[in-house]
């Protein structure tokens, strides 16, 4: 499988249509991923999805969240993360997003569902999101009770 792999700011068009189905069934496998990698401490969702929004040209936005000492070990592995949970034809790495410490992959998988992993530690994780979000995986009790304020 060949996708393209690249370093850039983020930019990205909506025009795409991807039936919801495609879309939550990616976040699914995402989710399972998440569960059984023994890096991974908690994952969510944002984004349209979780407000309830969503429509057929909306992207998917995760979050994943390790310790702050796995970090660059999680990091150094990312795209072969990605693999363990979909088929991607493009990815584009966007280190230190906005100068905000964490790190992210802009994607779009074989079956046209575009979005993007956020990936942070227990350090940064509250600088990841604002707004709703809905807890995939949480591993120790880190996301409880977290509201993350709109930015």
């Amino acid at each position: 499988m060949a996708y393209a792999i690249r370093a850039a700011r983020l930019s990205q068009s909506y025009d795409a249509v991807v039936s919801s189905n495609d879309a939550l069934a990616a976040v699914a496998r995402f989710q399972a991923s998440c569960e059984q990698d023994p890096l991974v401490v908690a994952a969510f969702l944002g984004g349209s999805y979780a407000a309830g929004t969503a429509t057929d040209a909306s992207d998917i936005d995760v979050y994943l969240v390790t310790v702050e000492d796995d970090y660059q070990s999680f990091v150094a592995r990312r795209h072969a993360f990605m693999l363990t949970w979909s088929e991607p034809v493009r990815l584009v790495d966007v280190l230190n997003f906005e100068g905000l410490g964490f790190d992210m992959l802009d994607f779009e998988l074989k079956d046209g569902v575009r979005g993007q992993l956020a990936m942070g530690h227990t350090g940064n994780f509250m600088a990841l999101h604002g707004g709703p979000h809905q807890v995939l995986v949480d591993k120790t009790g880190l996301l409880a009770g977290v509201t993350f304020p709109r930015l």
